[in-house]
Order: C-alpha cells, then sequence, then structure tokens
C-alpha cells in the first residue's frame, strides 16, 4: 500500500486504496500534476450505505434501516479516514495559497535530492495550469487542511461531479510524497 503524505508536513493525505487517477480538464486531457479520488458515504462501522435502491437491482433482500449508525464520509473522517478539517477559503486567499504553496513546494523539490530537475521543471510548467483549472472551479469546490490544520501544508479540494451523491477530492501531485507501507 501507498500512502501519500504532505510534503510540508508529513500529515497522511490519501492512499492509493482509493485508487488515485489524473484530473481530466474540458478538454478531456490530464490536468498537469493534479490527481483525483472518489470518496463514498460509509457507516461508522466501515460498511458501505445503501443509497435507497433494496433489491431493485438484484441486490438480494432489504436491509432494515438503523437510523443510530453514523454515516460518515470515508475520507474526511478522522477514523476512517485522514482526520480533514473543512476551512473556509475567499478566491482572492485561495489564490494566494495557491502561489505560496507552489513556491514552497518547488523549493522542497530542489532541495530533495531524489527528485531529478526535469520533475521539478515539469512541476514549475504545469503550476499555471493547474492553478487556472483549480481557479475556474472554485464556486465548486469546499477546502480541507490535514489533520494538523498546519497553513503550510497541502490542501486537499473537493466538488461533486454531475450528479455524484459523494464528492471528488483533488490534490497537487508534487506536494505529497510517496511512502510504501
Amino acid at each position: 500500500m501507498i500512502i501519500y503524505k504532505c510534503r510540508v508536513t508529513g500529515d497522511e493525505m490519501i492512499s492509493d486504496a482509493y485508487k488515485p487517477q489524473d484530473v481530466i480538464g474540458e478538454d478531456g486531457e490530464p490536468v498537469p500534476e493534479l490527481m483525483e479520488v472518489e470518496s463514498l458515504t460509509v457507516t461508522k462501522d466501515g460498511g458501505a450505505v445503501d443509497v435507497g435502491c433494496g433489491d431493485a437491482f438484484g441486490g438480494g433482500n432489504a436491509e432494515e434501516v438503523d437510523d443510530a449508525v453514523e454515516k460518515v464520509n470515508n475520507v474526511i473522517d478522522e477514523s476512517i479516514g485522514f482526520g480533514y478539517n473543512e476551512v473556509p477559503m475567499g478566491k482572492k486567499d485561495f489564490k494566494d495559497f495557491l502561489k505560496t504553496y507552489c513556491g514552497k513546494v518547488r523549493s522542497l523539490l530542489k532541495e530533495d535530492d531524489k527528485i531529478p530537475g526535469p520533475e521539478v521543471k515539469a512541476f514549475t510548467q504545469g503550476a499555471p495550469a493547474f492553478c487556472k483549472w483549480l481557479l475556474g472551479k472554485y464556486d465548486d469546490l469546499q477546502f480541507y487542511m490535514s489533520a494538523s490544520f498546519n497553513p503550510d501544508g497541502c490542501m486537499a479540494m473537493s466538488y461533486y461531479k454531475d450528479g455524484a451523491s459523494n464528492p471528488t477530492f483533488v490534490y497537487i501531485k508534487k506536494g505529497l510524497i510517496e511512502e510504501k507501507c
């Protein structure tokens, strides 16, 4: 399993169990340096939540509804997911965050002997495109800080795809370090 940790804080942000994929832009092409994961609503005990179709699709007998069971998002929740904290973010604040954060990530990439120069260059060249995509989606985004609530660390952003009942979370790839466990 791979855990993706914030390059700045070391906080766990997501894992490969959530099947990260490239973010696809309006033009059908991948947005450079961004990845996304689909989230789910689950019960606190870890089971998936029936969205109300019962056995309409051949799933067997409908289960009785237990209103006492807590339903949570499998990415946000602190015991099942990664303990994200939602934060309000004005568009100007978000733009300032991206500028500062991208500069910080670029510096950290340059300092890391394991990161070849062409990868640093790719991040620097990709930053305007992914910032433009994120700022273009601003009205649809919700913003989350990691469990440590460190404002210098990476941020997870979420939005709802057309018809989705659960949010998709977006991450800046080079802001994360892959750690095998």
